[in-house]
């Protein structure tokens, strides 16, 4: 009696290789068969016509339906110990425990192997099948479920299974899920044939150096470093059979079988108390041990004591995220939904590059990069940078924002807005993704940028009436000697224009402030400008003390002036001069706009 899983090939008619997994039939050894059944194509079910439908056989149905396999072949063994009328009734039999069932069509083939009876006819049926049966999907992920570790003398440390949802080559980096572990792929085998590469779909033997035999256990994945993550919390829509003997209770234990895989876990239920036989529906399962799925994955769950198929279901989120009872359904039933725009869409609640959202949601490559074009190209979806954000997330973040400077504006009327970084930190972006963010916003018309600060559009630094009085008087000391202005001390001091005002009056034009020590009108800054670029226009050069002395000011007051023609890219330093760096009217138009003031002539 097949105790364990056993592993064999077949070459077709065709050419074609067929890898073959034997999972053990009794009862006793659902756990070992759960191991090996889980990455099929097509099942060979094999009743004896001597013995008929045994209750183990219902079961593999009943998990075969759970785990999607949904074509077959049905091998009816022993043909030589039953005549003819036992052998139509057995056959009647099968027939009506496969009505229903994914199996319920397929062919049913007589066969004898002490007589040599209809095994052509079986390969010939099984080669059929597996013709109808879906390309293997390469989402450049590859990774495969440890069904056996084992040393081989020559060799080192080999591991064997099922490769799916990529490839593998010699000489790959690997690593070990859910311990971490890295090593190499040393070598490829399938069928015992050396290969370079090996294709999703394929049986393969890894000869892996850098791990050794006793790190490793069945129920492992062999990874690309980074493409897959182990978690503690999936959840699922799970279906109950009808067969059950009773219904899934909230927190009840069970076991869960996913590749290779068994973990024991708590079955959260989030649509009631209880999730009764023939029925379905969503399921949170927290894992005792970590487990290494990917959304999509289908598994079964068994209850423990006493042992019993209870269903399962496919896995529709690994994020792990705590969410309310009444939200988690919604958010989960978008994660599921049927195409592949909307199954992405519902992982960009937060900004995530195309790849991420694909693994997250369990698109491929192919798709996900066809629906990502569609969810922007509808609105549906907003792209920010490297990344990509659910059009409702856009919203909330973008609410946000206008919400934080609205509150800003009515704490600090007199302030140009809220600082650009301190926003950014509030919403824990990215750079380049919150630059993003906000040049959408500012193009849409929602927000302003000023230097560093963030505004909203019609906010402007408003003056209370004692505070436009006391600017007035100032203004008119400022006047007086316009390169030799009052210091911003002075204006506090003598006028009562804290720094605070200084800076609402610069932001709305009154005030050119230069540095922290030195405050114009702007038409004073544009009065010494005209003056030096005329200068420069007709000497090439001027010094600190030629611009002093042709514009009545002091060189304390000329040497934050000049800085500023510096930094504003009209002037460069040469030696202790300065040279005009623009054409004189190209200059001067700078000037003007520098200042929001037409240019002045002496």
């Amino acid at each position: 009696m097949t105790i364990d899983l056993g592993f064999a090939w077949l070459r077709l008619a065709g050419g074609d290789e067929i890898g073959i997994v034997d999972v053990p039939g009794h009862q006793d050894f659902i756990r070992n068969m759960l191991a090996g059944v889980g990455p099929v194509d097509a099942v060979l079910l094999v009743v004896a016509l001597d013995e008929g439908v045994m209750p183990q056989t219902l079961e593999h149905l009943a998990i075969l339906r759970v785990l999607g396999v949904d074509r077959g072949v049905v091998a009816l063994t022993k043909r030589d110990l039953v005549d003819e009328e036992w052998a139509l009734l057995a056959r009647a039999d099968v027939a009506a425990a496969l009505r229903g069932t994914p199996l319920g069509g397929a062919p049913m083939i007589e066969v004898s192997a002490t007589a040599k009876t209809g095994l052509t006819e079986l390969v010939a049926a099984l080669e059929a099948v597996l013709r109808t049966a879906p390309a293997r999907r390469d989402l450049g992920r590859p990774r495969l479920a440890i069904d056996r570790a084992f040393t081989l003398t020559g060799f080192g440390t080999v591991v064997t299974g099922t490769l799916v949802d990529g490839v593998f080559a010699a000489g790959d980096e690997i690593e070990i899920l859910p311990t971490g572990q890295r090593a190499r792929v040393r070598g490829i085998q399938t069928h015992k044939r050396a290969l370079e590469l090996a294709s999703p779909g394929s049986r393969v033997a890894l000869n892996l150096s850098g791990v050794e035999k006793g790190e490793l256990a069945r129920g492992m994945v062999v990874v690309r470093p980074g493409t897959l993550a182990s978690v503690s919390v999936l959840s699922a829509r799970v279906e109950i059979l009808a067969s059950a003997s009773g219904a899934l209770v909230h927190d009840e234990s069970v076991k869960v079988h996913a590749g290779t895989a068994e973990v024991m876990a708590r079955a959260s239920l989030l649509e009631g108390p209880t999730l009764d036989a023939g029925g379905s529906g969503w399921v949170q399962l927290r894992l005792a041990e970590p487990l290494a799925v990917a959304v999509g994955d289908r598994f079964v769950i068994r209850r423990p004591s006493p042992p019993e198929t209870l269903g399962g279901g496919a896995v529709a989120d690994i994020s792990g995220e705590r969410m309310r009872r009444r939200e988690a359904v919604a958010v989960l039933e978008r994660r599921s939904a049927p195409t592949a725009a909307s199954r992405l869409l519902a992982a960009l609640d937060v900004p995530r590059t195309p790849a991420e959202a694909g693994a997250r949601s369990g698109v491929e490559t192919g798709e996900r990069d066809a629906a990502a074009r569609e969810l922007v190209e509808s609105g549906r979806a907003v792209q920010l940078a490297d990344a990509l954000l659910a059009r409702e997330s856009f919203e909330a973040l973008a609410t946000r924002i206008e919400r934080t400077l609205a509150a800003t504006h009515r704490r600090s009327p007199l302030r140009a807005g809220a600082p650009r970084e301190e926003i950014r930190s509030s919403l824990d972006l990215a750079s380049k993704r919150f630059n993003a963010l906000v040049e959408r916003l500012a193009r849409d018309g929602r927000i302003a940028e000023r230097g560093s600060a963030l505004a909203l559009v019609g906010h402007a630094p408003t003056l209370t009436a004692a505070q436009e009085a006391a600017w007035s008087r100032a203004r008119v000391a400022l006047a007086r000697e316009p390169l030799q202005p009052p210091s911003p001390a002075l204006l506090e001091s003598e006028y009562g224009l804290d720094r605070e005002v200084v800076a609402a009056l610069a932001e709305r034009g009154d005030l050119v402030r230069i540095g922290t020590e030195a405050v114009f009108l702007p038409e004073a800054v544009a009065r010494f400008a005209d003056a030096v670029v005329s200068e420069l226009a007709a000497a090439g050069t001027i010094t600190v003390a030629r611009a002093r002395d042709l514009t009545g000011s002091s060189r304390k007051h000329v040497l934050p002036l000049l800085g500023f023609l510096d930094d504003r890219g009209l002037t460069r330093r040469s030696g202790d001069d300065r040279i005009l760096v623009l054409p004189p009217e190209q200059a001067r138009e700078r000037v003007a706009t520098l200042t929001g003031r037409k240019k002045v002539t002496q």
